[in-house]
């Protein structure tokens, strides 16, 4: 949540939800956010330092490791559900979604790892899904409501109604209703003050009930706090250095799980490619989780397949895996036990460890021979989407694995060995140059008679693919209305490009007696709208540009035309004045007009003195009415003329600089 000091949550009449919250879950009252604007705090949370970052800032991209870096190292999965965002892994502003509040984006690691951020970092309306299941709840979320919904541009009640709309479904899902979970609601900064206190609430079963603590807590401490649960390593000796929020969690009495035994379907040996069920049951416990760990051949190490979760059954899927003897071990805890044995984050209640040999008795030998082909052939555009294909011989059940020689030198494994022969790449944001494919094909019961482990292949083609950078040949951007229109009308320009399959679009707009702008830089939406209220009357031109997203030229294509915006001048004018036409010296009179025939009518007001000398009451301005202060007003007869004309008008009578559209003039008798 976004931008309230504790004492504007907490006790508020404004927030009900959340302080009904407090009976049922634990508060920190003396909890601080450890900077100023938004971008900071969030970093500290996700990475465990500000990074000397003192702004709200979009570019400033972070080298470093994170949060969800040491959750995968820890074994544990993790997400950020983002609200409002437009789409995953989305860089850059669309409000009422802020880029500032999304700290995940900000790392290098995950931004530019786009099967990564992809996968990791969503908009908000995936949670309901993923909340489906304990399998599909992630070890770790950050959940980030929008600019109106975290009370940063709306009000409290607004946030804390979001909150009594989100919170109940979160709480009562399965990961919650069946594991020990929390669920920690902070704000990022308070108003801005030196202080910076804000609110912090725990809930869940995890947490204390109808509690407090004034233990003075960080951001830092609550990142500690994740950390610590999880089983994830530090990231900075700020984080290393705070207090883990211990005292708001309930102390639970841990029932260990005691025996295992594991059903094995089919049983070994079998060959590579064999779906492996394996379904394991404990007793002891009543809320059991259960980890997956294979030991391949040949002495290599231990892999964690799936961490602890409550889903009880394992498919073992070995396609692709090396013939050998491999050894499973099935891990289980209570949810309430942090492990009797082991070490930390490693650490059950008890296991069940077995051999599966994959190979024994094959009949097949090493492949001998390998063909590869590509579709299109040879070359295309980046943005195309190159289907290559693998077919190998000599064998009854080829695997195969997919590399790929970048254009600038630097070899990439893209498809690990699968039965699957065929891979699609697609090359969008892929530069333009020379590629070089290898296919390598092995038996599925072969280690691989060529290369060095692990890069092992029976046989293998290879070949060169080039991707040429496309240019837009032509553009049209038609305009709406045509031609020409009225101050106070939307414009619309519409680009339609030819010959390019990414085309970008830019516009730059030159105004009357001015400079080029550039109004709108590259993108890939092709509409521009322009709200000309305000804007000068004049002949305008207009530029249009168009590249093709893989194109190095300022542009490939543009069309330019003028635009001419016509001024609408008012036709009427009516003043009318209360009191009306007379009145004592020492009243206040108010003098009330109306112009007609123009969106933007402005007013200026004159005043005839009885000595016959025309005096300036009040200069043009939107404001339709004049207040006269009659006080020590010689008594007599004095003459009112009001002017109107539209901020678009240089105006149609008069000579300059004293000119209006349309006037109005009557008499007024002060006695």
């Amino acid at each position: 949540m976004e931008n309230h000091s504790y004492g504007q949550i907490i006790g508020s009449p404004s927030a009900p939800y959340i302080n009904s919250l407090l009976s049922s879950g634990s508060l920190a009252t003396n909890y601080y956010g450890v900077s100023h604007p938004s971008l900071p705090n969030y970093l500290a949370l996700a990475g465990g330092s500000t990074y000397g970052i003192t702004s709200d800032c979009t570019t400033c991209w972070v080298a470093a490791n994170n949060l969800g870096d040491t959750l995968e190292a820890a074994g544990r999965t993790w997400k950020t559900y983002q609200e409002a965002m437009p789409s995953a892994c989305f860089v850059g502003d669309s409000y009422p979604y802020a880029q500032k509040h999304d700290p995940f984006i900000y790392f290098n690691d995950i931004r530019t790892n786009a099967a990564r951020c992809q996968s990791h970092v969503v908009p908000y309306s995936r949670l309901a899904t993923d909340l489906a299941s304990t399998s599909t709840t992630p070890n770790y979320a950050f959940i980030t409501p929008d600019m109106c919904h975290d009370m940063h541009d709306c009000a409290v009640g607004t946030g804390d109604a979001w909150l009594q709309q989100q919170v109940p479904v979160i709480l009562g899902s399965p990961a919650f209703a069946s594991q020990h979970s929390l669920l920690a609601i902070t704000w990022d900064e308070d108003d801005s003050s030196s202080a910076n206190r804000v609110a912090t609430i725990f809930l869940g079963s995890s947490s204390n009930v109808a509690s407090s603590s004034s233990t003075s807590y960080t951001h830092y401490s609550l990142l500690h706090t994740f950390e610590s649960a999880l089983g994830a390593s530090t990231l900075t000796g700020n984080d290393a250095g705070a207090a883990t929020m211990q005292d708001m969690f309930r102390t639970v009495s841990a029932t260990p799980c005691a025996n295992m035994t594991v059903s094995v379907s089919p049983p070994s040996p079998q060959q590579p490619g064999t779906t492996v069920t394996l379904m394991p049951s404990v007793t002891g416990c009543s809320n059991p989780l259960y980890e997956f760990w294979v030991l391949p051949p040949s002495g290599g190490a231990w892999q964690l397949l799936v961490p602890y979760a409550s889903t009880k059954g394992f498919t073992w899927n070995n396609a692709g895996l090396a013939p050998g003897s491999y050894r499973i071990s099935l891990w289980a805890r209570d949810a309430s036990s942090t492990g009797t044995s082991g070490t930390a984050p490693n650490t059950y209640d008890t296991f069940s460890a077995f051999t599966y040999t994959l190979g024994s008795g094959s009949g097949s030998g090493p492949c001998t021979g390998m063909s590869a082909t590509s579709a299109p052939a040879a070359a295309a555009g980046p943005g195309t989407q190159v289907t290559v294909t693998g077919v190998a011989t000599g064998c009854t059940n080829p695997v195969y694995e997919f590399w790929l020689e970048s254009s600038s030198g630097a070899w990439s494994l893209v498809q690990p060995y699968s039965p699957n022969n065929t891979l699609v790449w697609k090359t969008s944001g892929a530069s333009p140059g020379s590629y070089r494919f290898s296919v390598w094909a092995r038996d599925a019961t072969s280690s691989g008679g060529s290369g060095t482990p692990p890069y092992t292949y029976d046989t293998f083609s290879a070949f060169n693919y080039t991707l040429t950078a496309a240019s837009c040949s032509a553009i049209s951007a038609p305009v709406s209305p045509s031609a020409g229109a009225n101050v106070a009308t939307t414009v619309t320009i519409t680009a339609s490009a030819t010959g390019c399959p990414n085309a970008l679009y830019a516009l730059y707009r030159l105004p009357p007696n001015g400079t080029w702008s550039l109004v709108k830089a590259y993108s890939s939406n092709p509409a521009f709208s322009w709200d000309t209220t305000g804007a000068a009357a004049g002949m305008y031109r207009f530029s249009v540009w168009t590249r093709d997203a893989s194109s190095a030229a300022s542009y490939d294509a543009f069309s330019a035309y003028n635009y001419t915006l016509a001024s609408v001048p008012c036709t009427s004018m009516s003043a009318s004045a209360s009191p009306a036409t007379a009145t004592s010296a020492g009243t206040t009179v108010t003098v009330t007009v109306n112009a007609g025939g123009c969106p933007i009518a402005q007013y200026e007001f004159w005043l005839l003195l009885p000595n016959g000398m025309w005096t300036l009451a009040r200069g043009y301005s939107a404001s339709a009415s004049l207040t006269w202060d009659t006080t020590g007003m010689a008594p007599g007869s004095y003459r009112f003329s009001v002017w109107a004309r539209d901020a678009s008008s240089a105006g149609t009578g008069g000579t300059a600089p004293y000119t209006y559209d349309a006037f109005s003039a009557f008499q007024y008798t002060l006695s």
